[in-house]
């Protein structure tokens, strides 16, 4: 079997030069080869966040009906992304750990996902894709990212290509059991004062960030994130909410089987925003308003990439008894961006009627783009993009408003 489209041509620039290359068909057994593969993990993770909540913020309403018992698929796909993003603090505590942190910054342009593209490493190729919440997609392509085994008769993934997320992590764990067994000062660049442990994730969610120190640690987070990803084996139905502390009775659908639920029409999608699919910030250059909150919502996306890098690079040890620490702050309103905002900013957006010559956009989708920031005055530079945004949508100001809490951000350097 051969590959038609060369590797570098499917996947980011930063993760295609010759020191970052893998090669699925051998053994991890040098450090540099592990950390290329959680390098490329952590963007596999990265790619499913915006992916899933474009497809949480199409969704019209907050649940199908409030007299439905049911979770319904805006809980289910948002209990996923709370999810994805713990993956991503879980694979960076595991760089941290081997000290090599400084490997993966999240706010970079050649790190940032852009759709549609391939999934990187996963054989047979696929397509991911920004769009509205259907049966179709979540089928087609959510399930298939999640898939917890090789479909048959697809054969033996060619060289540098996993079948599933399952065997690319299944490839980390074996190589982390050998090198600490082989390599006696493995750990011993750890910072972990560095690493991301304070759980505030949304409800709906489960798992709590792991402290990366050892072995055995470092297997505990490769556990949760490949049980509530893919909940191998394939008839695993439920999971632990807590993996590492499972308690009889509280359980939750890892994501395959979540979204085998949307796809199956059991946990029904309700109206839908006729949203683009993939778009691009061109497509609403005629729109002056669109342009504009889409604008906004792109730095502060970027911005909450930048918070994260912030997050990492700040100690939690070094604070004074009695005073302010910095890190808990960043850490806070690091949510308070992700949720307070950049959803406020979508889902306003979403609502919008597009103003364009291009027929097949009707209603405005974010469209997750790269967006340079400045090096300085960050805070203030989305103060300004927001009152620009007013100029079109007054809903954003006023007391407990987006740009309320962009002025409570901090001006992270």
């Amino acid at each position: 079997m051969t590959v038609t489209t060369p590797l570098e041509a499917l996947t980011p620039g930063i993760l295609t030069a010759p020191d970052t290359m893998i090669d699925a068909t051998s053994d991890i057994t040098t450090l540099d080869q592990l950390v290329r593969h959680l390098k490329q993990a952590a963007y596999l993770e990265m790619s499913t966040v915006p992916m899933y909540l474009y497809s949480a913020f199409s969704i019209g309403s907050r649940g199908y009906s409030q007299w439905d018992p049911g979770m319904g698929a805006f809980r289910l796909i948002r209990s996923i992304v709370v999810e994805e993003m713990l993956h991503l603090s879980l694979v960076r505590n595991l760089l941290v750990a081997l000290g090599k942190g400084d490997e993966v910054t999240f706010y970079q342009e050649d790190f940032v996902p852009t759709y549609p593209s391939y999934m990187l490493h996963r054989w047979p190729l696929l397509d991911l894709h920004l769009g509205p919440c259907s049966r179709e997609l979540v089928r087609d392509v959510f399930m298939e990212f999640e898939r917890p085994s090789a479909k048959p008769g697809e054969g033996t993934p060619p060289e540098g290509w996993y079948a599933t997320i399952g065997k690319f992590y299944e490839a980390v764990g074996k190589g982390l059991k050998y090198l600490d067994g082989t390599t006696p000062d493995l750990w011993k660049r750890n910072q972990p004062h560095l690493q991301y442990v304070a759980a505030y994730w949304n409800k709906d969610g489960g798992g709590e960030p792991v402290l990366v120190q050892d072995l055995k640690s470092a297997l505990d987070a490769l556990k949760i994130i490949v049980e509530q990803g893919e909940g191998i084996p394939k008839d695993k139905l439920t999971v632990p909410i807590n993996p590492l502390k499972p308690i009889p009775g509280l359980d939750e659908m890892p994501h395959y089987i979540k979204f085998k639920r949307i796809a199956d029409g059991v946990e029904p999608i309700g109206p839908v925003w006729p949203l683009p699919m993939d778009p691009k910030a061109g497509q609403y250059g005629e729109d002056e308003a669109v342009t504009s909150i889409n604008t906004l919502f792109n730095a502060v996306y970027c911005y909450v990439l930048h918070m994260l890098d912030v997050i990492y690079g700040t100690s939690r040890s070094d604070v004074k008894p009695g005073a302010t620490s910095p890190r808990y702050h960043y850490e806070r309103t690091f949510m308070s961006a992700m949720q307070g905002i950049l959803v406020t900013v979508a889902e306003t957006m979403v609502a919008v009627q597009v103003n364009s010559s291009v027929p097949i956009i009707r209603h405005a989708g974010p469209t997750f783009e790269f967006h340079r920031l400045p090096a300085t005055g960050k805070k203030k530079y989305l103060l300004q993009l927001c009152d620009a945004a007013m100029a079109h949508f007054p809903q954003l100001g006023g007391d407990n408003s987006v740009r309320w809490l962009i002025g409570k951000l901090p001006d992270a350097v």
